[in-house]
């Protein structure tokens, strides 16, 4: 790693922005939320503070930030066609292939060696099995059919599930299943919210999307049932318990009735009218809400 990282710098491959073109190849934010995930899925398992977990939500960062890479090198040509992509470092050209190649290798391999410990393989299956889902099925199924982000929803399932089985749970127990559950919801609204933000991208991209399948009316009542089910998840977790401490479920609870009815708003004002952008927001938000109430109930 250090070898390649080397060879980088020395044949120039860095430019002088390198911080804010390696901030757009790794997508840091998206990045930083998946960790955040396999951070609450690892103190959600462990119900205490363990330094596994930060080791394996380091790891899940790296993997994110590099299949990023890997899959934007994959969609240079739909990058280059989108209003919101095109000024990213490789449809730019302010970045070559090669560079971007090497960096992804590095972050994948870095997080992949994180991963690898002797007495429990299932971290690093479940980080194997996320790039070759991600990468390899998820990304060239995009450029077949409108409906992609079902199956690509597994991806943001797995990095909790990852952070989990580090901290030595077992991936069949109930709370994994809902946990990674919320999180298979929450990819479907996240992505649709964040298409029909920039629908005349999705259009120009030539991919097919379900804007030229169904009216924006149909489209938005399905959504608006796939935000509905997520509401639902992040009730189970007070529900069953989930969440131990009486006054950290009473702010949880407080908290997320404000985001439901923010976005309840939003729907309420329809198709033509609602804003997406701050929908998806709200959406992410809520995400964040809910692992890190999972962190703060592990430590407290």
């Amino acid at each position: 790693m250090k070898q390649l990282f080397t060879y980088i710098v020395t044949t120039g491959l860095m430019p002088g922005d390198s911080l804010r073109q390696l901030t757009c190849l790794f997508r840091v934010r998206l990045a930083s939320l998946v960790a955040l995930s396999a951070l609450g899925g690892g103190f959600f398992a462990a119900q205490r503070f363990t330094p596994a977990a930060l080791v394996i939500s380091l790891a899940v960062w790296l993997l994110a930030a590099g299949c990023s890479a890997l899959n934007q090198l994959q969609e240079i040509d739909i990058d280059g066609r989108m209003q919101r992509t095109r000024n990213r470092p490789l449809p730019s050209g302010e970045m070559s292939s090669l560079q971007a190649l090497l960096l992804a290798l590095i972050a994948i391999g870095s997080g992949l060696l994180l991963l690898t410990t002797p007495d429990n393989p299932r971290p690093l299956l479940l980080g194997l099995l996320a790039i070759v889902w991600y990468n390899g099925v998820y990304t060239p199924l995009k450029r077949k059919t409108a409906w992609a982000v079902f199956p690509g929803a597994i991806c943001g399932a797995l990095p909790p599930l990852i952070g989990y089985s580090a901290t030595g749970g077992s991936l069949f127990d109930p709370a994994a299943v809902i946990l990674a559950g919320t999180l298979f919801i929450w990819q479907v609204p996240h992505f649709w919210l964040l298409a029909w933000r920039y629908k005349q991208d999705q259009l120009d991209s030539r991919l097919p999307t379900p804007f030229r399948q169904l009216s924006d009316r149909r489209l938005f009542a399905i959504n608006r049932c796939w935000l509905a089910a997520l509401a639902l998840s992040y009730l189970l977790f007070v529900l069953f318990g989930m969440i131990s401490n009486r006054i950290l479920a009473d702010l949880y609870l407080a908290l997320l009735a404000v985001l439901l009815l923010a976005g309840s708003r939003e729907l309420l004002r329809g198709a033509k009218h609602a804003d997406s952008g701050r929908l998806f927001h709200l959406v992410n938000l809520s995400m964040a809400l809910l692992l890190l109430t999972l962190i703060g109930d592990s430590l407290l």
